[in-house]
């Protein structure tokens, strides 16, 4: 298989080390590693998938490489190789090894243990592709976008006509809803002319996101828009003294 590096921003534990002390120590070549992160013994490390595996069916092994081969070093903790293991049978399927950044502590009058630098499962997968870091779902029409962040809604005061129809019922604190995202123009203010994010009920316009976070989303609502699709999200209303108000649920957006 031919390895490929993984995105490296996160660190994971690795369990079982020392049962594979010799590995290790002759990854680190019979050096002790300091105690702090600098004087820890940099290598690089693979991700093996074992759906065989007899103990845990979810379990990946950590090798590290040495030249063209590898020696098994420990497991990803159980929990975490559930999340794992389906992208890295993905890249085997395909043909690769998944590989990181790993570091080697202890050694001398201690065991060896060592840890990985390797993104989240969920950052894994929208790198390589098998998930869109901007879509939970879609459609031939639609798209309704992930819902990771909260993103105030304004103008509201001049859409309570609307609004009030998807208030919370008595006893409830919000009310979930699901909005559509457009275009419109701001009409005063500093940027007057200007294009804002609108923000829809059942079609109705009930506001519209700030010029800042419209800037901020308005390159992913255009391009979508731009392919005939309709752009939805989650959102939910709440009631105050000022009247019902909405906030939406937004994906981080694309840098």
């Amino acid at each position: 298989m031919r390895p490929t590096p993984l995105p490296d921003n996160g660190r994971v534990r690795v369990v079982g080390e020392s049962r594979y002390q010799r590995a290790l120590r002759d990854a680190a070549s019979g050096m002790a590693a300091a105690n702090e992160f600098d004087g820890h013994i940099p290598v690089t490390a693979a991700l093996v998938p074992e759906p065989g595996n007899k103990w845990d069916p979810n379990a990946v092994r950590v090798d590290v490489l040495d030249g063209d081969r590898t020696r098994p070093v420990g497991y990803l903790p159980a929990e975490l190789a559930k999340e794992y293991q389906p992208t890295f049978l993905e890249l085997r399927a395909d043909g690769f090894l998944g590989t990181c950044p790993g570091r080697i502590a202890g050694g001398g009058a201690k065991y060896y243990g060592i840890y990985l630098h390797l993104a989240s499962p969920r950052e894994l997968r929208f790198a390589l592709g098998a998930e869109d870091p901007l879509v939970v779902q879609r459609s031939e029409h639609a798209v309704l976008l992930r819902g990771d962040r909260s993103c105030t809604v304004t103008k509201e005061e001049d859409h309570q006509d609307v609004l009030t129809r998807h208030a919370p019922v008595i006893g409830q604190e919000f009310r979930s809803v699901v909005a559509s995202l457009d275009f419109c123009k701001i009409k005063s203010g500093k940027y007057k002319g200007r294009n804002a994010i609108e923000v829809r009920l059942d079609g109705h316009r009930v506001g519209q996101l700030t010029h800042a976070m419209s800037v901020r989303y308005g390159d992913a609502v255009r391009g979508f828009r731009e392919q005939g699709l309709r752009v939805t999200c989650q959102a939910f209303t709440t009631s105050s003294p000022k009247g019902v108000q909405v906030e939406l649920r937004l994906p981080p957006a694309r840098s």
